[in-house]
């Protein structure tokens, strides 16, 4: 009869294994078994199945019956899934953290390098913009509405490893995704909700047409569906 998993090692195990699934390590449509994941980061068998289970609820696995497990493909529907979802949510979510977020907070967020040249630069930048978004999220007020946008999160750094955003080190990129930010520290200093709304939109069209281009030009193929 199995052991029931120890709480801390699924937290430790969900924590292993959501990384490699967002980093692209276990890559978009790999096939794994819970005994192959388990041997190949030292997971106990309990704890690895716990945190499979929480993976399919958040949508980065999918069960196979009787084949193990699948990481969640990227194809062409599911990044106009998240794109359009972005788009109905994220602008609402700025204007809704107008007058109750700190704008130096998301300057020291914003801080990372941008002009990122090193591996280390690369994911300093992926960090920084993670919770800089994240913090607008939590300034929402709507703790449904923050949860949605981290899962939608996770989704889009799985685009940024897979490259869909160009390579690491294009300074057009950068410098566009910094000035974008500073578009919405600058909405939040005004109080201007209307603002706010309008440079995420912007943000988020921005992002939506760099990873079409790459798909476009062939750098990063993907499925149809």
């Amino acid at each position: 009869m199995d052991q029931p998993p120890n709480p801390r090692q699924s937290d430790q195990a969900l924590a292993c294994l959501k990384r490699e699934i967002i980093s692209c390590r276990l890559a978009p449509g790999a096939h794994f078994s819970e005994i192959e994941l388990a041997s190949r980061y030292g997971l106990a068998r309990a704890a690895t199945r716990a945190a499979l289970t929480r993976l399919a609820e958040m949508g980065l696995v999918q069960p196979v019956p009787r084949h193990g497990f699948v990481v969640t493909p990227i194809t062409l529907a599911s990044l106009k899934d998240v794109f359009e979802l972005r788009l109905m949510v994220e602008p609402q979510a700025a204007a809704m953290a107008v007058g109750k977020i700190d704008p130096a907070r998301l300057r020291a967020l914003n801080a990372a390098p941008h002009l990122a040249k090193t591996a280390s630069d690369q994911l300093a930048f992926v960090d920084s913009n993670r919770a800089f978004h994240a913090e607008i999220a939590k300034a929402s007020g709507n703790r449904r509405l923050a949860a949605l946008l981290e899962t939608l999160a996770d989704e889009m750094q799985r685009l940024v490893h897979l490259g869909l955003f160009g390579r690491p080190g294009n300074e057009v990129n950068q410098r566009d995704a910094d000035a974008q930010h500073e578009a919405l520290i600058q909405a939040f200093e005004a109080g201007d909700a209307k603002a706010a709304e309008r440079a995420a939109r912007d943000h988020i069209e921005h992002s939506r047409g760099l990873a079409m281009d790459q798909i476009m030009q062939g750098f990063v193929p993907l499925k149809l569906a």
